[in-house]
């Protein structure tokens, strides 16, 4: 029997019969569509599966096992996926990329980050990172060479999901022509193409959190910290000003109650280089001070010094 009917008729049973796939299962499956040994109908019916029955950490870490044996290593620190965009509302300028001003001040002190994503345009009422690279002096690269150059010289890059996994790319795009997301959009967000020690995870759905830190205890038994949290509008980014749960993944599994930041005294910016209004500076500068926070914590392991270091480093961004 092939892996592709061993996954359909272990998922698509009855409710007595039928169970989540291993995640020795969901990587063969997914190793086995890469080499073109599964046809595209069958994967498309696996994950639809999938998601009808709630995807497991065990087969969401599965495939990203699968992608991470073809990905090439990158010296640089933090891993940070942007793949959800940001919600646009009328009047307001809050679906504005505030994480990537958080990520560009802390490669400026030093912190070597590799970005990668994907704009979905066919999502006509988000706002993604893509758009506003430029504006905020981060380069968009092609290659994992050059992602690597590029943060040799400038501390951080862009590294597009067309640009080292187009195979992704096509998988994405089952959502609109199937109607539903798939474990895909989960998956995406574990990638890890650098192979990075430290992580960042930010997801729509709260129970996500935990979801996310489970398939990377899964996926790799490498990484040093992952910190998920739910996101602004799922993308990566960190709001201070809501308390959550948050769910870190190091050499153990932890869940940690962040309290919201309202005892800080961080300076409002007076203008803002993605184009946020003058209404929606305050809130901006609590985004980029706590999605600092957050990525510090990744790497340094402690919170309150996470918090002092980014609201340092927001001040000297100001003068």
């Amino acid at each position: 029997m092939s892996i592709a009917v061993q996954c359909i008729r272990a998922l698509g049973k009855g409710e007595r019969g039928k169970r989540s796939l291993t995640e020795d299962e969901a990587f063969e499956l997914m190793t086995e569509w890469l080499a073109g040994n599964v046809g595209d109908d069958q994967l498309a019916m696996i994950l639809v599966l999938m998601r009808v029955n709630n995807e497991t950490a065990e087969e969401v870490g599965g495939f990203v096992r699968a992608f991470r044996a073809r990905f090439s290593g990158i010296n640089a620190d933090l891993d940070w996926p942007l793949y959800a965009g940001k919600r646009i509302y009328e009047n307001k300028s809050t679906d504005k990329p505030w994480h990537l001003v958080a990520a560009k001040i802390l490669a400026s002190n030093g912190y070597k980050i590799l970005l990668h994503g994907h704009a979905q345009r066919h999502l006509a009422n988000k706002t993604h990172a893509e758009t506003f690279l430029s504006a905020v002096g981060i380069e968009c690269v092609s290659s994992y060479d050059q992602a690597q150059q590029v943060i040799d010289a400038e501390g951080i890059a862009y590294l597009p999901l067309e640009a080292h996994c187009p195979e992704i790319v096509k998988l994405l795009s089952w959502s609109k022509r199937y109607g539903v997301r798939t474990p895909i959009n989960t998956m995406v967000r574990g990638l890890n193409p650098g192979l990075l020690p430290y992580g960042l995870r930010g997801s729509f759905h709260p129970s996500y959190s935990e979801l996310h830190a489970r398939i990377e205890k899964i996926a790799s038994a490498d990484s040093l910290r992952v910190l998920s949290f739910k996101g602004v509008a799922g993308e990566t980014e960190f709001n201070p000003k809501v308390s959550q749960t948050v769910w870190e993944a190091n050499e153990n599994l932890e869940s940690q109650y962040w309290e919201e930041m309202t005892s800080c005294d961080i300076p409002v910016a007076k203008s803002c280089v993605v184009g946020t209004q003058e209404a929606d500076l305050e809130a901006m500068s609590y985004g980029v001070v706590g999605t600092m926070m957050a990525a510090l914590y990744t790497i340094l392991g402690n919170k309150e010094q996470a918090e002092a270091n980014a609201i340092r480093y927001w001040k000297e961004y100001l003068t």
